[in-house]
């Protein structure tokens, strides 16, 4: 549960901070695919950038 500053919860800031760090199935889907074909090619991938946006994600171990 999200709190202020003051130690209060605040449910409204604390559901905008964790919908702004949730990944679309659009760019998780993007992901899953440059991952299997790297894989294929035998590289690894680390990270990629949204050019639209300049958000960068990570790229998990775990696929």
């Amino acid at each position: 549960m999200y709190k202020n500053q003051e130690g209060y919860r605040d449910p409204t800031a604390g559901k905008a901070i964790s919908d702004a760090y949730k990944v679309s199935k659009h760019t998780k889907d993007a992901l899953k695919a440059l991952h299997d074909i790297a894989s294929l090619l035998g590289f690894e991938l680390v990270e990629i950038r949204d050019k639209k946006t300049g958000r960068t994600f990570r790229c998990s171990q775990k696929q």
